[in-house]
């Protein structure tokens, strides 16, 4: 049995390791899923409750990348579909999801939520 410490500090690498092998790799406006979701990997700690907020600066730097990428409506569903994938079960905590533009001062121009249809 390993240390609190330890198994906190391994708890997003093993998460975002997982998210990574459960996404499609189907390419959106030259990003993939597993793309999106590399750019997010500094948001492990946060979403997974193992950080307090706000998110670091990395991660942020991440989400105003992925923001940026949102240029249509296309590439908005894609990742909105690529998001939905995402297994709760694995500890990712949706509050701390949707809680990551208003931290890092970004509109995304979709929905955060598991219950969204992503094609309206």
């Amino acid at each position: 049995m390993g240390s609190k410490t330890s198994d906190r500090q391994l708890a997003p690498k093993v998460l975002f390791f997982l998210l990574i092998m459960f996404m499609s790799s189907s390419i959106v406006n030259s990003i993939t899923c597993q793309g999106a979701l590399n750019v997010l990997l500094p948001c492990g700690p946060f979403v997974v409750f193992t950080a307090p907020p706000p998110p670091s600066e990395a991660c942020c730097l991440g989400v105003q990348t992925l923001g940026g990428k949102m240029t249509t409506m296309e590439v908005r569903i894609a990742l909105c579909k690529c998001c939905k994938n995402i297994p709760l079960a694995i500890g990712l905590k949706p509050e701390r999801v949707q809680e990551l533009p208003k931290y890092c001062k970004v509109n995304v121009n979709i929905p955060i939520d598991a219950k969204v249809d992503c094609n309206t």
